[in-house]
């Protein structure tokens, strides 16, 4: 079947099937939205391709109660301004556009090596930027860094950062990152790893109109790409509960900026390395519906290993992420979209694309701030971190699908840096993208005025419609540590 928007609709197909999804379900989907974001990558294809992803899932669910399948729209000009950072769709009204990036970035930032390469920081969290000054042996001073990394080559610099726990990379193209040893691991892992448990007679089903209704989400992800997937979960009606660890990085940087990342969801401390909160986690978990996480590897199995966590709640749907995937010798490697960026080559393609075409392509736009193309540069949007989301809302409703089914739980497992490879193989530029699209939108905005704990915000038009299923949120944004680590219902 030929459809307008062949690319978007290509990546739609390609992520559908890596989750297993009837392939004939997609054709009920309809893309409108003219333009591209400028990138040497498809990001806007990207950008309504996994929202489409998240819908069609959504569709299927429906399935469960009867019900046909959905028509879906989604608006690829819309789906682009959700993904921007900060501050996504909403907007606090008397705030500029475009608010500006906070002062104290000096350690986010990237440096260049003895060997002309470069070597990218992320130090935006305090207990980074310890680690990285630690590494080092140096001074908490940004210049004291730059001075051993310029005497330093690329890979001898990060390997002796990782090391020391902090979180780095170093630029290479993609080529290179294919040929290395962790890329050639993660390239060889399927998008989204599968695994089904024994069944044990769920009797939920969905709720047309409210698919989650009744459904509870035990979230404990980070930053942006959980987030950004239990915020979808939340949006279709189900309970998502959220838990920081007391003094935590995020507890203590919450002012608002990013706040969206919680919308619809409660918030709450809880320690499980105590045993009162890990006594607390277990009874949680014992009635969750699905467990999403995504702290540094390793770090919820040595609390409770998921064998126990399975024994806990047999039919757990559980959705996990990883920033360079499960097997090769990087897969217990801390990471974030930027820094994946760095190491998988995306960020020397869109150096490489923009020097290609200075005069129309420089400056850059980097989440709406412009830069030159002097060094390798992020790409237009944080698109590993919104993709790799969107997919995991999608595996967790697939997940709750297929529960309904049979009754069996399900681990599904997701990769920044396997993102990064289908991004590289799939959504190169394609030859007429059509008119820029720059971030930030001005619009089109819904017709109302949200409250929040940081003021009344307005919010980007909905960029996909879900025939028979209206998407919202039933809470507003929440302060870090507002609500009680339990269940409402």
């Amino acid at each position: 079947m030929s459809h307008p928007f062949s690319q978007t609709h290509h990546l739609l197909n390609h992520m559908w099937e890596a989750l297993g999804g009837d392939a004939e379900l997609t054709d009920h989907v309809a893309f409108t939205g003219e333009g591209a974001m400028p990138s040497p990558f498809a990001l806007t294809d990207l950008a309504g391709a996994s929202t489409a992803l998240v819908a069609t899932a959504v569709s299927e669910l429906l399935g469960e109660a009867g019900q046909s399948p959905r028509t879906i729209e989604v608006d690829r000009y819309l789906a682009s301004g959700w993904w921007r950072l900060p501050l996504g769709p909403s907007h606090v009204l008397g705030q500029p556009l475009m608010m500006p990036m906070p002062a104290n970035l000096d350690f986010f930032t990237e440096l260049p090596t003895a060997d002309d390469r470069w070597l990218r920081l992320h130090g935006i969290f305090p207990s980074a930027r310890a680690r990285i000054v630690k590494a080092l042996g140096v001074a908490d001073d940004i210049a004291a860094v730059a001075e051993i990394v310029k005497e330093s080559p690329a890979d001898e610099i990060e390997q002796r950062l990782v090391d020391g726990n902090a979180i780095v990379a170093a630029s290479r193209t993609p080529e290179e990152w294919l040929e290395t040893p962790a890329g050639r691991a993660v390239d060889a892992e399927p998008l989204a790893a599968f695994t089904a448990h024994s069944a044990s007679g769920s009797t939920w089903r969905p709720t047309p109109g409210r698919p989650l209704a009744g459904i509870k989400v035990l979230d404990m992800t980070r930053v942006i790409a959980g987030p950004v997937g239990t915020r979808w979960l939340a949006s279709l009606g189900a309970e998502v509960l959220r838990l920081e660890r007391p003094g935590s990085d995020e507890a203590i940087s919450h002012t608002g900026h990013g706040a969206e990342m919680v919308l619809g969801k409660r918030w709450a401390f809880l320690d499980i390395k105590t045993p009162e909160g890990l006594e607390q986690f277990r009874r949680l978990l014992a009635e969750a519906d699905v467990f999403v996480h995504g702290y540094r590897p390793g770090a919820i199995d040595a609390i409770i290993s998921e064998e126990e966590r399975r024994a806990l709640k047999p039919d757990l749907v559980e959705v996990a992420v990883r920033a360079y995937g499960w097997t090769g010798p990087w897969a217990m490697r801390r990471g974030f979209d930027t820094v994946v960026q760095f190491s998988t080559g995306l960020a020397n393609e869109t150096q490489r694309w923009a020097q290609e075409d200075p005069d129309t392509r420089v400056p850059l736009s980097v989440n709406g701030m412009m830069v030159d193309a002097s060094r390798p540069r992020h790409t237009t949007v944080e698109g590993l971190d919104f993709t790799t989301g969107h997919l995991m809302a999608s595996a967790a409703i697939r997940g709750l699908t297929l529960r309904a089914r049979t009754g069996a739980g399900s681990t599904w497992k997701f990769s920044l840096a396997r993102t990064a490879s289908m991004e590289i193989a799939l959504a190169r530029e394609v030859s007429d993208p059509g008119p820029a699209i720059q971030l930030p939108l001005d619009g089109p905005w819904e017709d109302r005025v949200y409250s929040g704990p940081f003021g009344p915000t307005k919010r980007l038009a909905w960029p996909v419609r879900i025939e028979g299923t209206p998407l919202f949120w039933e809470r507003p944004a929440e302060r870090v540590g507002s609500a009680t680590p339990t269940w409402t219902f």
